[in-house]
């Protein structure tokens, strides 16, 4: 190569070492939720603590991909991706890219079922009678969102082109491209073209705002069904001031995935679609993306009540009591 086309740090020593050292520092924390998760529950969450625990193994495997195993670099914006994880040097990067690509694609399904489990928990609080059909209906609205979070991993085994003849186009073709583009551990995601570029951009930005507006609608829908049910209750001013911090909860759980997963992920593929270099946006995507998984699991202590009780046990901060505790509010949170 007789002149560089690298327009990033492809070495970003400071930063890799912060974001190394800031994964170690925090990891007891997935495997203190895994056993908040199993002994902690109450019997009243029911189905719902398997659907946590199924949401917090996903997340966890997430977690030791992104940060330790795969650990993924991205050169935006282009379809190179870099795999810094430690099996690296074991296994085929293309591969290691599949696996990182399916274990978020399972995490973003998790947290679906999570959001949905919570609404049918809300619509079953006052039934009484459990019949077949309705059950048969929950299996196909779980079958339908786990359609919705899982359809993106086909593609993306078709989209993975062959890496020695995609990165010669790269270097004929490309306008930028990093020094280390021969490196076994560089990847080319999609088809470099412009047409294979916009095709995949397209496609995983409307399946990030998909997911973003089904998670913010169901969390707002969850509010507005135990709001209606309520109702019908009479219940006291107490309860509905529980209900509005049950909505705050929710709401703020949606955010989080919003902002660690949709937002950044969209912003990655909008940058490919547009060609727009913007400095420093790699560091800001690569670090949400790979700390979702722990926005993920400090949700679930802010939402839950017994998981975080527990919590402030562990650490020995004494709340103030609260009256009037709510029992139905308690099984949501």
């Amino acid at each position: 190569m007789d002149y560089s086309r690298s327009i990033w740090n492809e070495n970003p020593i400071f930063y890799n070492t912060i974001k190394r050292v800031f994964a170690f520092s925090i990891a007891i924390i997935f495997p203190f939720t895994h056993y908040c998760v199993l002994t902690k529950s109450p019997k009243s969450f029911g189905f719902l603590k398997w659907i946590i625990y199924f949401h917090c193994c996903c997340v966890t495997c997430e977690w030791l991909n992104n940060a330790f195993l795969i650990d993924i670099m991205t050169f935006q914006p282009s379809v190179l991706i870099r795999v810094d994880g430690f099996l690296n040097s074991l296994i085929d990067p293309a591969v290691l890219f599949l696996i990182s690509s399916c274990t978020e694609d399972l995490a973003r399904t998790s947290a679906l079922l999570l959001f949905t489990s919570r609404l049918f928990m809300i619509f079953n609080m006052y039934r009484s009678n459990f019949s077949w059909t309705r059950y048969f209906g929950e299996g196909l609205v779980y079958t339908l969102v786990a359609v919705i979070g899982l359809w993106t991993i086909p593609m993306t085994f078709w989209c993975l082109p062959d890496q020695y003849t995609e990165k010669f186009r790269i270097v004929y073709n490309a306008k930028f491209y990093p020094d280390g583009l021969w490196d076994s551990t560089v990847v080319v995601t999609s088809g470099s073209d412009l047409e294979s570029e916009r095709f995949v951009s397209i496609i995983t930005i409307l399946n990030s705002i998909i997911v973003g507006i089904l998670i913010f609608a169901s969390s707002k829908a969850a509010f507005y069904f135990l709001e209606k049910r309520m109702e019908v209750e009479n219940e006291s001013e107490a309860t509905r001031r529980m209900h509005q911090k049950f909505n705050q909860r929710t709401i703020f759980q949606a955010i989080l995935y919003l902002s660690f997963m949709c937002i950044p992920i969209s912003m990655l593929y909008l940058t490919i679609l547009l060609d727009v270099k913007i400095k420093g946006l790699t560091y800001f995507i690569d670090f949400s993306i790979e700390n979702h998984p722990v926005a993920c699991i400090i949700s679930l202590f802010l939402y839950y009540d017994p998981y975080q009780n527990y919590l402030l046990k562990v650490v020995r901060y004494k709340p103030r009591r609260r009256k009037n505790k709510s029992s139905t509010i308690a099984a949501l949170t």
